[in-house]
C-alpha cells in the first residue's frame, strides 16, 4: 500500500495476485504478455511478407512469355502429329506459312502445296510420336527439335522408323506458323537388330 491507497485485484501494483499465480508454477509477468503482442504482430508480418514472395514468384513464372511459348510449341507439335495419322490437310494448312519448306528424309525439299497434298497421299501414318522436345524461343521466332517414331507404310512397303526433326516458328498475328521442316532418319543401331 503505497499513498495509503490499496491495490486494486488484477492492476500491475497486485502483488497477491501475481503471488498467487507464481505459486501454481506459471510466471504471467504482464511484460511478457505486451512482449507477446510484439510477437505476434512480427509472426503476422512475417507471414504477409512470405505470401508475398510467394505470389509474386509464381505470377512471374505464369507471366513468362517464354514458357507460355514453349507449352504452346509443344501442344502444336502434338497437334502436328495428329494431323498426319488423321490427313487432316485443312490443320496442315492452317500452322503453315504461305512460303513454308520441307526437307523429307531423302533430303527432297518441297513447297508448301506440295507438302499440304503428301499429307494425303500414298504415305499413310498409323502412329506418330514425338518426343524429347527441346524448344528455343527468340521473340517472335522459334526452334523446336525433336524425335518422332512413326509407323507407316508408302505403297504396301512399311517404311515406319525413328527420325530426328527440326522446325521453324514464327508468330504471325499472335499465332505461332510452321517456316520450315526438315526431317533426318536416325541410323538403326546394328546391334539391336
Amino acid at each position: 500500500m503505497r499513498d495509503g491507497k490499496a491495490p486494486q485485484p488484477g492492476r500491475r501494483g497486485d502483488r497477491s495476485t501475481e503471488t498467487k499465480i507464481a505459486r501454481r508454477g506459471i510466471d504471467l509477468d504482464l511484460r511478457f504478455l505486451n512482449g507477446l503482442r510484439v510477437m505476434k504482430f512480427k509472426v503476422f508480418l512475417s507471414a504477409i511478407c512470405l505470401s508475398a514472395l510467394l505470389l509474386s514468384d509464381a505470377s512471374l513464372r505464369a507471366a513468362d512469355p517464354a514458357t507460355a511459348a514453349e507449352e504452346q510449341l509443344k501442344k502444336l507439335e502434338q497437334d502436328w502429329a495428329e494431323a498426319y495419322v488423321k490427313r487432316d490437310t485443312a490443320f496442315v494448312q492452317k500452322i503453315t506459312t504461305d512460303d513454308f519448306a520441307f526437307i523429307g528424309p531423302d533430303g527432297n525439299m518441297v513447297s508448301k502445296g506440295e507438302y499440304v497434298k503428301s499429307i494425303e497421299g500414298e504415305t499413310v501414318f498409323t502412329a506418330f510420336k514425338t518426343e524429347e522436345l527441346k524448344v528455343r524461343v527468340y521473340g517472335d521466332a522459334a526452334v523446336v527439335l525433336g524425335r518422332a517414331t512413326v509407323t507407316t507404310k508408302s505403297k504396301g512397303e512399311d517404311e515406319s522408323g525413328t527420325f530426328s526433326f527440326t522446325d521453324v516458328f514464327v508468330k504471325q498475328k499472335g499465332e505461332w506458323k510452321a517456316v520450315s521442316g526438315h526431317v533426318t532418319p536416325v541410323a538403326k543401331d546394328p546391334a539391336t537388330e
